[in-house]
């Protein structure tokens, strides 16, 4: 069954601390984290790597954080030595989410803010453009409707931005008003599905099963920094 998590991270961490939880993570991506220009950037990093970790402890598939993920060609991360698990990370403003199945699975969460919204027609489709362009109190709205699936589809596939987001459409059937993927080339054997969690944010998630949860998990920041830290033994070494 596909699991859905997300984190309101706003004002929840304190430089301290952040060092504090930077220890549990391999020196990489420890390193990774700290190239970030704007330390909101690095704290969210931080957040999502404690929550998988933490995720993958209480699904019993570790004991401990002392662990590293493989990545696939294209950069995406999983467990070498776990069979049916896999999980996708986003995060983006105040929030974190992480969506976890038995099969390829892809999230994706983007604030809403203003920008130049013809930027579609670079990126996007013809249909999809279409479908953006048409409500004009709606168009932004839209705009981060569509990218988020479209984002969802490709982390799910595993390929990253490898895959030209024009390549396919995201389009909504007009008989059940799902959105479904178009494609001549690409694998279309996926389900979307759309969450609401703020009203400044769009939510999307991709899986091969349509096994969607009516709801996504909340978890508190602070319980997450705190269960993390009283393992203080189990520090990445």
């Amino acid at each position: 069954m596909i699991e859905l998590f997300a984190m309101n991270i706003n004002n929840s961490i304190c430089f301290s601390t952040y060092k504090q939880l930077m220890q549990f993570l391999p020196q990489k991506k420890q390193d990774k984290l700290k190239k970030f220009t704007r330390i909101e950037d690095s704290i969210r990093g931080l957040f999502a790597e404690i929550l998988i970790r933490n995720i993958i402890i209480q699904q019993k598939l570790k004991n401990n954080f002392q662990f590293e993920f493989a990545t696939n060609p294209y950069g995406k991360p999983y467990l070498s030595d776990v069979e049916n698990f896999y999980f996708n990370l986003s995060h983006s403003g105040d929030w974190v989410i992480c969506a976890i199945n038995s099969n390829h699975i892809g999230i994706d969460i983007e604030k809403e803010k203003f920008i130049d919204i013809t930027l579609a027609k670079q990126f996007f489709t013809e249909k999809e453009c279409d479908y953006i362009f048409s409500l004009e109190n709606y168009q932004l709205n839209r705009f981060f409707e569509i990218w988020t699936l479209k984002e969802s589809y490709i982390k799910a596939i595993g390929i990253g931005l490898s895959l030209p987001l024009n390549s396919f459409s995201i389009i909504k059937d007009s008989i059940d008003q799902n959105f479904i993927i178009e494609s001549q080339f690409q694998d279309r054997k996926f389900y979307l599905k759309n969450y609401l969690i703020d009203s400044t944010y769009q939510i999307a998630v991709c899986a091969r099963n349509y096994d969607f949860p009516s709801d996504i998990k909340y978890v508190d920041p602070e319980d997450l920094v705190i269960e993390a830290l009283n393992n203080s033994s189990l520090k990445y070494k």
